[in-house]
């Protein structure tokens, strides 16, 4: 298998999120940390929203796009596509977008997600009252790039560890739900 790593800035060109006040008569979703779990999960539909503007307009998302959050108690990031909608990514997030002939957008998520990379963040973040990477320090960053079709079944396998995840805590709900009406029933 042939690696070769290259740094964040050369695969991707990297921009902050925008800092705007969400307007109640807005169109386009603008994502907050709140909507995602700390695995970079959507969990909730967007609430807030804001208008596309000259200033805003360019900070709409594109398909493969890749969400980093590098500030705050929480790491992650996400990738968003199309089918999601229309939508801006808050000034929390770093807005990633790969260049796709080099690496698989869902490659870059699933490696920025991987444990070893997350614990290298921590380590270049440390030191601050309040955890936070610098662009400089994400462009920097490493990434073994490997040939396209290793990168999507990466991508593949880290999909379906999500899906097992959220499977397996579906059941566990459900376990609790029955649990609890056979205990009441019992109790009565």
């Amino acid at each position: 298998m042939i690696k070769i790593n290259k740094a964040i800035q050369e695969i991707a060109d990297i921009r902050f999120g925008l800092y705007t006040q969400p307007d109640s008569t807005g169109r386009v979703a603008y994502l907050l940390l709140r909507q995602f779990n700390d695995e970079g999960r959507i969990i909730s539909k967007a609430s807030d929203f804001i208008n596309i503007t000259n200033k805003t307009e360019a900070h709409l998302l594109k398909d493969g796009d890749v969400l980093f959050v590098g500030k705050g108690n929480r790491l992650f990031s996400w990738c968003y596509r199309e089918s999601e909608g229309p939508a801006i990514a808050s000034s929390i997030f770093f807005v990633l977008r790969p260049k796709t002939k080099l690496i698989y957008p869902e490659y870059l998520t699933a490696f920025l997600n991987a444990p070893q990379a997350k614990a290298a963040f921590q380590q270049l973040g440390s030191g601050t009252s309040i955890f936070s990477i610098r662009k400089s320090e994400l462009g920097a960053f490493q990434i073994p790039i490997l040939p396209m079709l290793q990168q999507k079944k990466i991508a593949s396998l880290a999909e379906l560890h999500q899906q097992e995840i959220n499977l397996a805590q579906q059941l566990i709900l459900q376990k609790q739900a029955l649990y609890t009406a056979i205990i009441s029933k019992l109790i009565k």
